[in-house]
């Protein structure tokens, strides 16, 4: 239940489509460039990041979670799962393609805030789950990568979501292009 629910909250805020819609799969692009995705993505630098490396053993444990962390793609996202038994855990999603502006990050709260030298916004009860907190950092306006820290799933403790989430998005962001 509690891997469904860090599921779904990271869907919610990954599988966005590049209109701000909610749209499932991948968006398609519209340009006529070349069919090797490196030469718009290697603009950002993300595509060569894995992001179960963005946080090491010691700030993975640090924070409280189990290492190593799963990797797996969520629609468009190259993303990694970090957990607690018991109180949820930690998604790192990278996007090459969608700054900012293209995420559907829609909460009780949505704030402009800093995470290092990035731009962001932070997303208190991302879709109304007040277990959950989200900081989207736009790396550059076509790229960003979204930290989503969530609680047990009867936990309504936004405010302790939003520490764990801010946590680890202060320990990824010097690590970033």
């Amino acid at each position: 239940m509690k891997r469904i629910l860090i599921v779904a909250i990271g869907l919610a805020v990954l599988t966005t489509g590049c209109t701000g819609n909610p749209v499932s799969g991948d968006p398609t692009p519209t340009g006529g460039g070349s069919t090797s995705t490196s030469t718009s993505s290697s603009a950002s630098g993300l595509d060569s990041v894995k992001p179960c490396d963005l946080l090491t053993e010691a700030e993975v444990t640090g924070l409280g979670l189990t290492y190593p962390g799963e990797a797996e793609q969520v629609g468009t996202a190259d993303s990694c799962d970090w957990r607690v038994s018991g109180n949820g855990g930690l998604q790192v999603g990278i996007r090459t393609k969608s700054g900012l502006a293209d995420l559907n990050l829609v909460g009780d709260k949505v704030s402009d805030v800093k995470v290092g030298k990035y731009d962001a916004k932070k997303v208190e009860a991302q879709n109304g789950g007040k277990n959950g907190c989200t900081f989207a950092i736009g790396v550059t306006e076509s790229s960003s990568v979204v930290v989503i820290a969530n609680l047990k799933g009867t936990s309504e403790d936004t405010a302790g979501a939003c520490e764990r989430s801010s946590k680890a998005a202060e320990l990824i962001a010097p690590k970033l292009p």
